[in-house]
């Protein structure tokens, strides 16, 4: 087996290339895994690159992605869980030599610890490649505290407020998706999602939906402006939901929610309870990610145009994922 591979790196902000790394032999409690897609977070990976995701110590060169989908080439002596060809989901990969990992996955093939392993049988390779994401608003979703049937308002229409409208959906709740894109809120509304664009349509229509609960995933001034009039006195929830870098201290004007006697939730990070019940999710087509991938870059050239558009905020579809070519 090589002992090299293709990867994603950065060797500096703002700076993306495509080129290979060397893997370290396999341990004892490690899993190889030949990657089918690796899933790009429009959120993190682009603060990444940047050079502004300030939670952790970014380490030049690096390689950036938190997800990835692949059949298992090979487990280490002591792993039990898993075996050979069979399709999971990881959240890291280990053993890469001469990049610094975060977290690793926008790799053609990399060892995971079994402890960041998922089986994803039975699930569209494309949508588990998307499940860190989609499990950030699967938290989201799941923080509702309302009588099933109440209005719920998504502010957001990429990857991780999709996936809590689709959860919160899931859950019996009546959801109204509001975002910027018509192309994203056109893929929404073919999973039978109701949508208003922002930037177009009179922002009347979230007092007339009534809602009891906001997800805010784009968490400004401005997205605060667009759902705090129209939630309950004292009922009312909000759930922040995403990654804001820079030290910023508010997203909204506590004084009025305190005034209103609103309940907010802050959610962050994933852990592996999540992530497991948002792939039984996709397991069960409640949340068919892979109906909302629109881009799917394939090779250096490619792959390198999206992460640039990842960069520069600029990427049209509600998600994409890396396609790493390696197929039997």
């Amino acid at each position: 087996m090589s002992s090299r591979s293709t990867a994603v790196i950065s060797a500096r902000a703002d700076d993306i290339t495509i080129g290979e790394v060397a893997l370290a032999p396999l341990g004892r409690a490690e899993v190889m895994i030949r990657t089918l897609y690796s899933g790009i977070s429009t959120g993190t990976d682009k603060w990444m690159l940047r050079g502004r995701f300030t939670w952790v110590n970014a380490e030049y060169p690096l390689c950036p992605g938190y997800q990835r989908v692949g059949v298992i080439e090979e487990v280490g002596a002591d792993v039990t869980e898993f075996e050979p060809g069979q399709l999971v989901a990881a959240t890291m990969s280990v053993g890469l030599e001469g990049v610094h990992p975060l977290w690793g996955a926008h790799i053609a093939r990399a060892a995971s610890s079994v402890g960041t392993v998922y089986s994803a049988e039975g699930i569209d390779a494309r949508a588990a490649s998307l499940f860190v994401s989609a499990q950030v608003g699967y938290n989201a979703a799941s923080r509702i505290d309302a009588p099933a049937g109440s209005g719920v308002v998504v502010i957001g229409d990429g990857i991780i407020g999709s996936s809590a409208a689709l959860c919160a959906l899931a859950r019996g709740f009546r959801v109204l998706v509001v975002g910027r894109h018509d192309s994203r809120l056109a893929q929404l509304a073919r999973l039978g999602l109701s949508s208003l664009n922002s930037r177009t349509e009179p922002l009347d229509r979230v007092v007339e939906f009534a809602p009891r609960v906001a997800i805010d995933t784009i968490q400004t001034s401005d997205s605060f402006g667009t759902y705090f009039p129209a939630l309950p006195e004292r009922t009312g929830q909000i759930v922040f939901s995403g990654h804001t870098p820079g030290g910023v201290t508010t997203w909204g004007d506590m004084e009025a929610m305190q005034k209103k006697e609103l309940t907010a939730h802050f959610v962050s990070g994933w852990t592996r309870e999540r992530l497991t019940a948002t792939l039984e999710l996709m397991r069960a087509g409640r949340l068919p990610l892979e109906e909302l991938v629109g881009r799917v870059p394939r090779g250096p050239e490619a792959i390198v145009a999206a992460m640039t558009d990842i960069i520069l905020a600029r990427l049209e579809p509600v998600a994409a994922t890396i396609d790493w070519g390696e197929r039997e």
